[in-house]
């Protein structure tokens, strides 16, 4: 049986460091694995590894180099075998044309990113908890 794994999508290794405290703590049964470019990104989505074994969850950032992440979700949004997966934008912006279009390109979710560890701690959880348990 293949691992179930969260995808992340983002450039700032804080970030990265950050989540990954925070899952290693308070979400240590699921795996992460991290991208830190758009383009990385996409050229993962055409690997076989993706394909036959995608993740839960996308949790993508807006501000990604290379290609930004509005980019990258159109791009996974027109893959016929994973147009499935949840795609949560966890991004700094509150630009409401970024949210709008995150909605217009098939966005699941559209998430703030906490301004703090606290509320990190607290909301990624909540966010891995919906998408994985609850959300069928």
């Amino acid at each position: 049986m293949k691992n179930a794994y969260i995808l992340s999508i983002e450039d700032s290794r804080t970030d990265i460091v950050l989540m990954n405290r925070v899952f290693n703590k308070e979400i240590p049964n699921c795996e992460v694995k991290y991208i830190e470019d758009g383009e990385s990104a996409v050229k993962f989505f055409e690997t076989n590894q993706f394909v036959e074994n995608p993740p839960k969850c996308i949790l993508l950032d807006i501000k990604l180099p290379k290609m930004n992440g509005l980019e990258v979700l159109n791009y996974l949004r027109n893959k016929k075998k994973v147009k499935n997966i949840p795609v949560i934008m966890l991004s700094s912006s509150d630009r409401p044309e970024e949210i709008s279009e995150t909605y217009e390109l098939g966005g699941n979710s559209y998430v703030e990113k906490p301004k703090d560890f606290k509320d990190l701690k607290q909301k990624l959880p909540e966010i891995i908890n919906y998408w994985l348990n609850f959300n069928k």
